[in-house]
């Protein structure tokens, strides 16, 4: 369906995603001795500096690959012509994707695999944007493709979130805003498919817009919607013509591979230790 037609992230957010972190490097703190008090002095113990953390990368693991072909069961996603529905043709556009990027040596994690879309745990549960979200936050992949589909335009419409970016990511951050850390990465690998596509002259389009799930996504995450390569919406189905694109953004993923930059984990500071009370010794009067 036309990328605008997704459900836009709610106002405010009551999920949080909380990272990981060890407790060893969560704070660090230097002991200082305290000196022993002699006989008619005073001994002061010095004051107690902050604790000091150590910036941690967020974990990214290179070799994964996301793949989310929109919608799926119930779900239709938009009708691209009389006889063929979105949710069909992401499907098949990511099972092309997916053989070409395990010959490169990638792992492939689709969110589904079939015309269904339900929780694996659940067969009557619809998979919802949540759930994709989580289950490509889980993986932590190099890259999260949202594959989507339109008989609107011509050649692919790439897309990134537009939410502002951090300078890191948060040990807690709302849900609806976890892409903010990675926005920068996002953009850098949107332009790396969007440059394989044009030297494989396919017709392309790019933009952002403040959507879900991309918005919860804690990875490099770009939605590729594949319209027609021409007048015909039935086009839109050729072999030749998914298999030009897929061989385009798999190319494009081995340069990526190598080129990710992991956002830095924003620690939490703790506040200064009291000051330890300090002892006095005096000497006695004769």
């Amino acid at each position: 369906m036309p990328f605008t037609d997704l459900q836009r992230r709610p106002a405010a957010a009551m999920l949080f995603v909380i990272a990981s972190i060890p407790s060893s490097v969560l704070f660090a703190q230097t002991a200082t001795p305290t000196p022993t008090p002699t006989s008619g002095t005073v001994a002061s113990t010095p004051p107690a500096t902050a604790a000091t953390t150590v910036p941690q990368p967020v974990p990214m693991n290179r070799g994964v690959v996301v793949l989310d072909p929109a919608h799926g069961g119930v779900d239709s996603g938009s009708r691209i012509s009389d006889t063929l529905v979105e949710k069909d043709v992401t499907l098949a556009f990511a099972f092309k994707l997916r053989s070409l990027l395990t010959s490169r040596g990638f792992t492939v994690v689709m969110t589904r695999d079939s015309d269904a879309a339900f929780e694996a745990n659940s067969p009557s549960t619809p998979l919802s944007l949540d759930d994709r979200a989580g289950i490509a936050n889980h993986q932590r992949p190099v890259a999260c493709l949202l594959l989507h589909a339109t008989s609107a335009g011509s050649g692919v419409h790439l897309y990134t979130s537009d939410i502002a970016p951090t300078a890191g990511e948060p040990a807690l951050q709302p849900w609806l805003t976890a892409q903010a850390a990675w926005v920068g990465e996002s953009g850098k690998l949107e332009r790396q498919i969007a440059t394989a596509l044009d030297r494989s002259r396919v017709v392309l389009a790019s933009g952002n817009a403040a959507v879900r799930p991309v918005d919860s996504l804690t990875c490099p995450a770009v939605v590729v919607e594949l319209a027609p390569s021409g007048d015909d919406p039935a086009t839109i189905t050729d072999t030749s013509y998914q298999q030009k694109v897929s061989e385009a953004i798999a190319g494009a993923m081995v340069f990526w591979q190598h080129q990710a930059q992991a956002p830095v984990r924003i620690l939490p500071v703790p506040p200064p230790a009291a000051p330890a009370a300090s002892a006095a010794a005096t000497e006695s009067n004769p």
